[in-house]
């Protein structure tokens, strides 16, 4: 089904990450033709998405690229997701070779655009507040959106992973909204690559799920779905990337990956438009 698999580990840090290897910053593990990497490190996300390409313009065929953050907001709150949401958020979310950035501004920004009342977006540190970015969780009181996307609640609500974090918490422990804008920047960024350009596709937004799986697809995963305490190395992160890559291969030998792409069978009529067109979904999530 591919012949590249990349598992990626994401990180928002807005500073280089230490030399020797280290939590909280990029981690990547890949695999083609029978060879499996081990995990590998990058202190910048420049420096690991440069890897990714790297990797993709050397193998001129088809690839997966899972990435630990969401690709998409709630259904109504205009941000979309896939391609739409990343083109937006690359317009304005400038990230240096440190990976200095300002998501924070664009946050503050966003929320402005979309919404009268704080939020959604919140956390930040003191100096980045404003009455449009708050330091601590307002009140949800928006009426055309949720605070979780489908994919969230159902986790939350019928699988009980209570520690899946909101696409709108951008700061201190358990924040995933800061990945997402940075994240999602950088595919940004990548879609317009010209080696690669023509051969991007964001799943599912633009495979209609399992339907037209080739290219090089951009998946979102959740490493803690899979099992990485088999896995002998000191950083979780590190485990946890070695862990989704090695899911999906054995997904790919049993035969059985397509599954993993496909539309799961409850979803409403309503819901699966919302999720391929604006939210996303989490590869593997049945």
């Amino acid at each position: 089904m591919f012949d590249l698999v990349i598992m990626v580990d994401w990180s928002a840090a807005a500073s280089a990450g230490p030399a020797k290897p280290s939590p909280d910053r990029c981690w990547l593990a890949w695999a083609t033709g029978g060879f499996r990497s081990d995990a590998e490190y990058f202190r910048t996300r420049r420096d690991c998405m440069k890897r990714i390409r790297d990797l993709l313009v050397s193998h001129d065929t088809s690839a997966c690229v899972g990435f630990d953050f969401p690709f998409g907001y709630p259904a109504g709150s205009g941000l979309g997701g896939g391609r739409t949401a990343a083109a937006r958020i690359a317009k304005t979310l400038q990230s240096d070779k440190q990976d200095r950035n300002n998501r924070f501004d664009v946050a503050a920004r966003l929320n402005a655009e979309i919404s009268s009342s704080p939020g959604p977006f919140w956390g930040c540190p003191a100096a980045s507040a404003s009455p449009q970015l708050t330091i601590k969780k307002p009140v949800f009181s928006h009426d055309n959106f949720h605070e979780w996307r489908i994919v969230e609640k159902y986790l939350r609500e019928k699988k009980k992973q209570t520690t899946i974090s909101s696409v709108w918490k951008l700061y201190t422990t358990g924040s995933v909204g800061s990945q997402s804008l940075t994240g999602l920047k950088e595919l940004g960024d990548f879609a317009q690559i010209p080696e690669t350009a023509h051969r991007v596709k964001f799943w599912p937004f633009e495979t209609n799920w399992e339907a037209d799986i080739n290219g090089i697809v951009l998946t979102e995963i959740w490493p803690s779905l899979n099992n990485h305490g088999g896995y002998d190395h000191p950083i979780k992160d590190a485990r946890q990337v070695l862990a989704a890559r090695d899911w999906l291969l054995e997904k790919i030998a049993d035969g059985t990956a397509q599954e993993a792409f496909s539309r799961p069978a409850w979803l409403s009529t309503e819901d699966e438009k919302k999720c391929r067109m604006e939210e996303g979904w989490i590869l593997g999530v049945r």
